[in-house]
């Protein structure tokens, strides 16, 4: 019976593992999506005329279209927000999986792993304060 826990015990964590590696593998994909989408939107930005048309391929498939290029650049603007939102919601993913494999591996939880950045609005507060 001691057997039989131990082996499922090693199953959990090795699935929990893997699920982190794929969260990982997937958060770098996703990085790598937001740089080449950074680098279009500063390339059609000091390379293109106000309102000048431009090519470009949109995110749904192989589909190019010309388009202004102050409307290219909306667009590529709200994918990379939307980037940036997966990014953000697939960091967190990532630290609940790792903190459930640290509960299979019996390990005290991790110190500061939840911290949260300080917002714009408290940093104001922050610097009204230590005048």
């Amino acid at each position: 019976m001691d057997l039989e826990k131990t082996q499922q015990l090693i199953l959990q964590t090795e699935a929990a593992a893997h699920k982190i590696f794929v969260t990982r593998d997937e958060l770098v994909a996703l990085d790598f999506k937001r740089q080449k989408t950074r680098e279009a939107f500063r390339a059609l930005k000091n390379d293109t005329l106000p309102g000048e048309k431009a090519w470009m391929t949109l995110s749904i498939g192989n589909i190019f279209v010309k388009t202004r290029a102050s409307k290219a650049q909306n667009l590529l603007e709200r994918e990379m927000k939307e980037i940036d939102q997966e990014i953000s919601d697939g960091r967190n993913k990532l630290k609940e999986q790792v903190k459930h494999l640290r509960d299979l591996e019996g390990k005290p939880e991790l110190k500061g792993f939840d911290l949260k950045p300080i917002t714009n609005e408290a940093e104001v507060i922050m610097q009204a304060l230590f005048k």
